[in-house]
């Protein structure tokens, strides 16, 4: 059997293993057509042109595209990265002399989220600009792009509600993420605008269903709060109270009487 027909089933094995979540299996595998694929000449640096080029770019394609998922379902940045690093040449170099991929669309949609989790903006655009139109059409693409403005505008509600209508099922990994930090903007949002606010109040801002998600999260993050049976109590921030201190109606007389000599001098 040759190194092709070798990798090619081997991938089929792997692509099984992902698909099923068992993911030391899949890894196992992976490594093993990592390891496979240095024999290919066509692929880069070497980048030779031969008669089994095309099939070997094309399951080196679909291997570092399984693998982009499989990271991003073990939550797994730092392999994500280097996977995404490694697809990017076999889709730029050699797009013209691959057969298009289904999963194309999925894969830029989960790079641009996982630079927006990352809060890497100038990536994300740059990434964006590089795509053709009908790639920045796809659902796949706009998803992260939508919640990109929603978080610019400070819609946090949408944003949140955004988990319910993810395009493929591994952006959830990432996303999820994402909804960690849009809650702690809002909590802290919430501590400085209110002294106090009502559970529900509170499980419908956060979008947490049951009391006990709310009680964890508090728990977790806000161990200075004080829930009660209907109602969170907020422990005022350290620059809320800061800001209190301003003698602000002192100061604003003081510019008024700076104002008024100026414009006698003038």
């Amino acid at each position: 059997m040759s190194k092709l027909s070798e990798g090619e089933q081997l991938f089929a094995s792997f692509r099984s293993s992902a698909e099923k979540g068992d993911i030391q299996k899949a890894k196992s595998l992976l490594t093993q057509l990592k390891i496979l694929m240095t024999t290919f000449d066509s692929l880069p640096p070497m980048g030779a042109e031969g008669p089994n080029a095309a099939r070997e770019r094309t399951l080196a394609r679909d291997v570092m595209e399984v693998a982009v998922f499989l990271s991003a379902r073990e939550g797994d940045s730092d392999a994500f990265q280097r996977h995404m690093a490694q697809l990017k040449p076999l889709c730029m170099d050699f797009v013209s002399q691959l057969p298009p991929s289904p999963n194309q669309s999925a894969v830029l949609g989960l790079n641009l989220l996982f630079l927006l989790v990352e809060n890497r903006l100038a990536e994300f655009h740059s990434e964006l600009e590089l795509m053709g139109d009908a790639e920045r059409a796809s659902e796949c693409v706009m998803f992260p792009v939508r919640l990109e403005q929603f978080l610019m505008v400070g819609s946090y509600d949408q944003v949140l509600a955004a988990r319910d209508h993810v395009p493929h099922e591994y952006y959830k990994y990432f996303l999820e993420s994402l909804l960690d930090t849009v809650r702690d903007g809002i909590a802290e949002c919430s501590e400085a605008a209110y002294s106090e606010l009502s559970i529900a109040e509170a499980q419908k801002m956060l979008r947490m269903d049951q009391r006990s998600e709310l009680e964890a999260f508090v728990a977790d993050k806000y161990p200075e709060w004080e829930l009660t049976a209907d109602k969170i109590i907020f422990k005022a921030p350290e620059a809320c109270k800061k800001s209190a201190e301003i003698p602000s109606m002192r100061l604003i007389a003081e510019c008024l009487s700076y104002a008024t000599e100026l414009e006698r001098i003038v």
